[in-house]
Formats: C-alpha cells, sequence, structure tokens
C-alpha cells in the first residue's frame, strides 16, 4: 500500500526519534473577530489577516457582542483597509439595511483612503433618502467632512425634499471660501454650486428665518472680498440675525481668522447688547487696538452694566489668561477702568 507523503514524513520521523512538528498555532485575536468580540489587541497592532477577517465580517452582516465591539472593529477597518476595503464600503453604502449603511459611512469618514468622496458621490442619493433621516444626518456629516463635492447636487435635492438645515449647514462647509491669502479658484463665482449655497444662505439669514446653519453657511462659503462688503455694509445696522452671525463666526470648528475678524467688525455695531456679547465670550484672540476705543463707551446694556466695564474685563482677561469677571463692587471696577485707560 502506498503511504501518503505527510504520513510517510511522520513515520520516518517517528522511527528516528523525533518528535512530530507541532500542530499551526492558532490567532487569538481572529478567534475573537469570529465570535463577535473586538479585542483591545486592535488598537495597539495590525495584522492584514484581522482586517480581512473584519471585512468579512462586515459583508456577511455578522452578529458583535456589543456596540462598543462593533465600533472598534468599524475604527481599526477603517484605518487600515485602505483601497483594498473599498468593495466592502461599497457594498455597506448600498445596503438596504440602514445599520449597514451607517457603518460604510463611519468607515467612508475615518478611512484615509482617497477613493471615499468618489463613493460617497456615487451613493448620495440613496443614503440622503428622506424616508431615512439618521442616515441622511450621518451621511450629510461624511460627504462635509470628507469634502465630496460632488454629492452637491444630492444635498441641494435632499434639502429641497425636507428643508432639513443640516444640509444647509453641509453645504457651507463643503464650499468655504479658502483661509485668508488662499487661491479663490475654487470659490470664484465661476462656481455655480457655491453661488447658489451664498444665496440661499443669504436669503435664510438674512429673512425672517434666520439659522445658525444659514449663518455659518453664509459666512463659510464668502471670499474674502466678499465678507469685507458684508461687514461694510451691516456692522452699521441692528438687523435680526446680528446675534445668529456672532455665535456662527465663534462656533467650534469655523476658521478662527474669519471669526476673529468678524466679530472685531462688530465691536463697532450700534447694539451695546451685542458688543458686549463679543467682548465677553469671543473664543478668538481679539486685538487689545479693537477693544481699547471701548473703554470709553458709556453705553448701558439691559443688565445694568456699561460696554466700558466689558471692555476692560476683556483686557483684564487677556493679560491674566483667565475667564473675564465683572468685580460687583464699583470702585474695583472704576480702578480696573481707570488702569487700562492709563495703558492706551
Amino acid at each position: 500500500m502506498r503511504l501518503l507523503p505527510t504520513t510517510a514524513l511522520l513515520l520516518l520521523l517517528a522511527a528516528c526519534g523525533a518528535p512530530p512538528p507541532p500542530p499551526a498555532a492558532t490567532d487569538p485575536v481572529l478567534e475573537k473577530l469570529r465570535a463577535g468580540e473586538a479585542p483591545a489587541e486592535l488598537r495597539y497592532d495590525k495584522n492584514p489577516l484581522w482586517t480581512a477577517e473584519i471585512g468579512k465580517a462586515l459583508a456577511e452582516d455578522r452578529a458583535w457582542k456589543t456596540d462598543a465591539d462593533a465600533f472598534a472593529a468599524l475604527v481599526h477597518f477603517a484605518s487600515h483597509a485602505g483601497t483594498d476595503g473599498l468593495a466592502v464600503v461599497e457594498k455597506l453604502l448600498g445596503d438596504p439595511k440602514p445599520e449597514q449603511r451607517m457603518r460604510g459611512l463611519l468607515i467612508a469618514r475615518l478611512s484615509p483612503a482617497e477613493k471615499m468622496p468618489d463613493l460617497l458621490k456615487r451613493y448620495a442619493p440613496r443614503l440622503l433618502d428622506p424616508s431615512t433621516p439618521e442616515v441622511a444626518r450621518v451621511a450629510l456629516g461624511a460627504i462635509a467632512y470628507r469634502g465630496a463635492r460632488g454629492a452637491t447636487e444630492a444635498v441641494f435635492e435632499y434639502f429641497e425634499k425636507t428643508e432639513d438645515l443640516a444640509a444647509l449647514k453641509a453645504l457651507g462647509i463643503l464650499w468655504a471660501a479658502p483661509p485668508s491669502g488662499g487661491s479663490t479658484e475654487a470659490t470664484g463665482g465661476a462656481m455655480p454650486y457655491r453661488t447658489l449655497v451664498q444665496l440661499l444662505a443669504h436669503k435664510l439669514t438674512m429673512g425672517p428665518a434666520p439659522s445658525p446653519e444659514s449663518a455659518g453657511a453664509l459666512l463659510r462659503v464668502m471670499t474674502d472680498v466678499e465678507i469685507d462688503a458684508f461687514l461694510s455694509k451691516w456692522v452699521p445696522e441692528t438687523f435680526g440675525s446680528r446675534e445668529i452671525l456672532i455665535a456662527a463666526a465663534g462656533e467650534k470648528g469655523f476658521d478662527a481668522a474669519r471669526g476673529r475678524k468678524i466679530h472685531e467688525a462688530f465691536l463697532k455695531s450700534p447694539d451695546p447688547a451685542l458688543v458686549s456679547t463679543i467682548l465677553w465670550g469671543s473664543p478668538h484672540k481679539l486685538d487689545a487696538k479693537t477693544v481699547n476705543p471701548l473703554l470709553d463707551d458709556d453705553r448701558v446694556t439691559s443688565s445694568g452694566t456699561k460696554v466700558r466695564d466689558y471692555a476692560a474685563a476683556r483686557l483684564e482677561s487677556m493679560e491674566s489668561g483667565l475667564p473675564p469677571e465683572l468685580p460687583a463692587d464699583e470702585v474695583q471696577r472704576e480702578r480696573r477702568l481707570k488702569k487700562w485707560r492709563s495703558r492706551r
């Protein structure tokens, strides 16, 4: 009887007194992934076999033990799959189950793969389905974050159907003007989508029902020249959306240089409450030269405090690094006011 090669090798080794080779070691991480668990090792190491197993689990819609396991696996896959994971992401984005599409969107947002904006563009009409608003909201965030301008038309259509202001916010981020001094080629008047976003945001912001989303979009898409013209026209006025615009210019993630420019410009507003709001709460590093003139501003706010006291509080805060504060004692306020006037 002929022996199989493996059997013959084992018999030979036994005859020679050598032990048989040990069985191949199993990968404990792979075993846990197959059982629906994302072990801690995923955070500290990488292995193409792990990534492939997660991709297989996602494609097969396997259950994970906990939401934390699912999230950890998705993050690991997004970080390490690269172009090899595009097919999995595409399957997820087109899946009929909303939860699968949500997983695809998380990967599309986190993955460094350059093709992700193209996938978001391709599946935008499906993702921005008004019947699944929870998916649409996540899709808008991913589209804006990845700069998927190719999805602009789908975002406009979604806004027209739903009037969801999250879509307007996404459009503002997509078509934001470049930072000061950057090229305006991509945001010039020849770009019809940018112009449409600007016109829509301006109409809503300066109309009877302004919103933080419309104000943020308007302030983002305007070029430096346009923002200068806007400030020149509206700073001297007491229009209805001025407080919303100030809040939008101080929002986390808003361009700091532009936000500072807007806040400093509105320190010349005829509205003492607006000026005090900026002095008290602006997150931007205001120039002392724009604050100093307000040390002579005797206008009184609704709280009974004068603008000049807020100006002194701001200057004190700029020097100390501490939050602004207003002394309850009038003598202390006058002493501090005198101090900062003497330093001009």
